[in-house]
């Protein structure tokens, strides 16, 4: 794995050439994301509450692969966290995540997931050498590796509990974002639960959604 981010830091981070005025122009490399997330399929017991968030922040390297560069690969590395505010407490028994549904009065209750991310896209965009307000439409999958799975809770009278949570590893989202100019949609998708969580009668998956707002900065 370190090998891999390694040549991956190394590509997509070689000079890149001027082009507000080329005909070598490149788009939309470095980005921003806001969304809410929410969790897929989840059972009635579990309710978000408060205002669950997502942020994200990277640089993909456009690589286009036709003459007018209005279709491109996208290869890139970013940061994503996620927080998700709900009802249900969650703790680690052995190896196991358990849950409490919350009814006594607390101060805050959330999950916390910090990820490394790897996206491959493919793009396409109306946008010319000199053009740079355009529609676009991005889609592909992002590899994920998280670097911490948290649960947080804050009693009442301020004592504050943090389990680090087991996870099955690395998994797959799907992304899609299209827009104009500065205001870009952003959907994405789980493909593959990245937990396991146990109730008093069965066992869930944890994948989670999201949408929001992307934003390109060059």
């Amino acid at each position: 794995m370190r090998k891999l981010l390694v040549m991956l830091i190394s590509m997509l981070f070689l000079p890149v050439v001027a082009q507000q005025y080329s005909s070598d122009f490149r788009e939309d490399q470095l980005y921003f994301g806001v969304a809410y997330p929410y969790f897929s399929n989840p059972p009635e017991t579990l309710i978000q509450n408060k205002l669950s968030y997502a942020l994200s922040l990277g640089f993909v390297r456009d690589m286009p692969i036709n003459k007018s560069r209005t279709w491109a690969l996208g290869l890139g590395v970013g940061w994503d966290v996620t927080r998700w505010y709900t009802n249900t407490r969650f703790s680690v028994t052995g190896n196991t995540i358990s849950t409490t549904n919350l009814t006594d009065n607390y101060q805050q209750n959330f999950l916390s997931m910090q990820s490394l991310a790897i996206p491959f896209e493919v793009r396409w965009r109306n946008a010319t050498a000199t053009k740079h307000a355009f529609w676009r439409i991005h889609t592909g999958v992002s590899l994920h590796v998280p670097l911490h799975f948290r649960s947080v809770y804050t009693s009442a009278n301020g004592f504050q509990n943090r389990d680090s949570l087991p996870i099955n590893g690395t998994f797959l989202r799907w992304n899609l974002h299209l827009g104009f100019n500065t205001w870009n949609i952003s959907i994405a998708q789980d493909l593959q639960p990245w937990a396991v969580y146990s109730t008093s009668n069965a066992g869930f998956d944890m994948k989670s959604a999201k949408i929001g707002l992307i934003f390109y900065l060059f």
